[in-house]
């Protein structure tokens, strides 16, 4: 008699959590992630194609929140699922975030603009000290 077998792979059965970010595009260099889960720990993946080709595991853990930071521009896409006694859950749908940073003129900008604010309220508190005295 020929006996046939399958190997079935336990998931944790647990809803997909939702994942969030602050930002959909990111200029300030930093942005954050949050995610709602139903078991305590969790797995946090990071890529940079929607489809997950090639994703890396940012966090796995108890956290509800992130801050990324450090990431050069272009797209970035997160994913967060449910880890119940180191069994796996399902995948949330994926938060697209994109990375453009400040040109390098607007930059300039803001640090011109900066420099002449400083000056002027240095200038302010140098008059007001002369006519007090």
């Amino acid at each position: 008699m020929l006996c046939l077998s399958t190997t079935v792979t336990a998931q944790a059965k647990s809803p997909a959590p939702a994942i969030a970010s602050d930002s959909d595009v990111a200029t300030a260099g930093f942005y954050r992630l949050s995610w709602d889960a139903a078991f305590p720990r969790i797995e946090l993946q990071e890529a940079t194609t929607p489809d997950f080709r090639s994703p890396a595991t940012l966090y796995i853990g108890t956290d509800r929140a992130t801050t990324i930071s450090g990431k050069p521009d272009g797209q970035w896409y997160y994913r967060v699922r449910t880890m119940q006694d180191d069994l796996p859950g399902s995948w949330s749908d994926p938060v697209e975030v994109t990375v453009a940073h400040h040109s390098l003129s607007r930059a300039l900008m803001f640090l011109t603009l900066g420099i002449i604010v400083f000056l002027a309220i240095v200038t302010v508190i140098i008059r007001g000290a002369r006519m007090a005295t």
